[in-house]
Parts: structure tokens; C-alpha cells; sequence
């Protein structure tokens, strides 16, 4: 039950983790709408902090027939915010949903990829692609 609750939520909210910020100059840019590969959720990243120098990524689009109570809430809010970059094209960062903080790790490998991956309580962890879509 909390493996299959935490896959729904990775699918549908930890595209938020993150992508590579400071690369931009070398063809990294995390600015943009991604989505995952199963494409049941839209997420805009962009740049936040009282710096500037962090990201965040709020919901802005869920699938219609993916839709419920429970995911709905969170459209055009926040998921994930002021994640660090910690090495060149590396983020990390925590989302916290439903009570569980999901830590989390998005490397972007190219310009149109991220690729995820989120653990909750250390044991249960998730590998997501994020593709982008504008």
C-alpha cells in the first residue's frame, strides 16, 4: 500500500525535484514544462529563492481521467521548492506530501531529459524520466 501511494505520488509530483539551473550556459536549461513518461501530469519548473539560484516546480496540468480528490489539490501549487543544485546538472531536494518527505535527486542528462530518482523512508524508490514538453 505505501510502495503503491508513493509511486501515484512520485508519478504525479516529484517531476518537481528538479534540473540542472546553473548550466544553462552549456545547454542545460531546466526552465520549461516537463512531464513524465507516462504523461498524466505537467509540471513548470523555474528559477526561485531569494537569490534566484534555486528551483522550484509547481503542478500546473493533470491528465482528466487522472484526476481525484487527492492529487487535485495540489494543481498550481508548489511541489517542490528551492532545491539546491549540488554538482553541474544535479538537484536535490525534499518533497513533502501527505505526511511522508520524499527525498530526491534529478540529474538532467540533455537538454529535453531529467531523469529522477526519490526514496521514501530510505527503502522505497522510484526512477522517473522527465521529458520536456515546452
Amino acid at each position: 500500500m505505501l510502495r503503491k501511494m508513493i509511486s501515484l505520488c512520485l508519478g504525479l509530483t516529484l517531476g518537481v525535484v528538479g534540473a540542472a539551473g546553473v548550466g544553462a550556459q552549456q545547454g542545460l536549461d531546466p526552465i520549461g514544462v516537463w512531464e513524465p513518461d507516462n504523461r498524466e501530469s505537467r509540471y513548470e519548473f523555474s528559477y526561485c529563492g531569494e537569490n534566484g539560484d534555486r528551483l522550484c516546480a509547481e503542478l500546473i496540468w493533470i491528465q482528466e481521467d487522472k484526476k481525484d480528490a487527492r492529487n487535485t489539490k495540489y494543481l498550481n501549487t508548489y511541489m517542490f521548492k528551492n532545491a539546491r543544485q549540488t554538482r553541474y546538472g544535479h538537484w536535490q531536494g525534499t518533497v513533502t506530501l501527505e505526511g511522508f518527505n520524499i527525498g530526491g535527486t534529478v540529474t538532467q542528462t540533455g537538454p529535453d531529459n531529467m531523469e529522477l530518482k526519490a526514496c521514501a523512508l530510505f527503502v522505497i524508490c522510484e526512477n522517473i524520466a522527465l521529458n520536456r514538453v515546452r
